[in-house]
């Protein structure tokens, strides 16, 4: 009896944060590891369609407790957002970002101009590909950018329909990270 009340309990609190009905857009959670400042920081991700939107959902074990949230991406700032939001996960946090922001992925528009022009404008930054060995991961090839100017560099994975930043180096705000698919 305990056991059938623990599955409906967890499957109220899923449904309440809206977890259960969300299709997952990719199939793999997503290992997010940043390094910043000499700590390494290892979120799980999974991007989930909410309706007309996509969820970013993010996990984390800290200090043995575990923390999650969410981002929320419009269905504008996945086809045309320009901006990258950098704003640190803090456990129990859902945000709604902007038109205007994505989060870890760049807009639909700037990878068509990527592949386009071998160049694009995001986040107030341009961006030129690199010619290099083809990569790949998860069965897609990663698109690797240099920005103009500052030399970040960014590997933006081939995926029309969720262009991830897979992997970030360089980056003047020093928050780099790489994306690792976790195994099941």
């Amino acid at each position: 009896m305990k056991k059938k009340y623990l599955i409906g309990f967890f499957a109220a609190c899923l449904l309440g944060m809206g977890m259960l009905p969300a299709q997952t857009v990719v199939s793999d959670t997503l290992k997010f590891v940043f390094k910043l400042h000499g700590q390494t920081r290892r979120y799980q991700v999974v991007f989930c369609e909410q309706g007309d939107r996509l969820q970013m959902n993010w996990g984390i074990e800290r200090n043995m407790h575990w923390q999650s949230g969410s981002y929320t991406m419009t269905p504008k700032a996945l086809e045309s957002g320009s901006q990258l939001c950098f704003l640190q996960p803090e456990d129990g946090n859902h945000l709604q970002l902007s038109d205007a922001e994505t989060i870890y992925v760049v807009s639909q528009k700037a990878l068509k101009q990527l592949k386009e022009t071998g160049s694009m404008d995001f986040n107030h930054t341009t961006y030129d590909r690199v010619e290099d060995a083809s990569e790949k991961n998860a069965g897609r090839l990663l698109l690797h950018v240099v920005d103009r100017y500052e030399g970040g560099e960014m590997w933006i994975w081939d995926n029309p329909s969720l262009p991830i930043i897979w992997r970030m180096a360089n980056n003047p705000l020093e928050v780099n990270w790489q994306v690792e698919v976790m195994k099941k």
